[in-house]
């Protein structure tokens, strides 16, 4: 299950969920070096990267989901 604080700033996104940034980096996106994410949601920095925001979740879902199981 996906985290419910999705209007968090995407720092503390990454703060919470350490594979979130893997994730992100591996579609190109380091938001641990960029000053937006104080302030933008993970919505937002999808939408700017010009990514679909479900298949992102999706895509997290499975990680995690992943990662519990290892």
């Amino acid at each position: 299950m996906l985290p419910a604080d999705l209007q968090q700033p995407v720092r503390v996104l990454l703060q919470r969920y350490p594979e979130l940034r893997g994730l992100l980096e591996e579609k190109g996106i380091h938001c641990n070096e960029c000053f937006v994410a104080e302030r933008e949601t993970l919505a937002g920095v999808a939408a700017m990267h010009h990514l679909d925001l479900e298949l992102l979740l999706q895509d997290w879902e499975r990680r995690r989901a992943q990662d519990a199981n290892a």
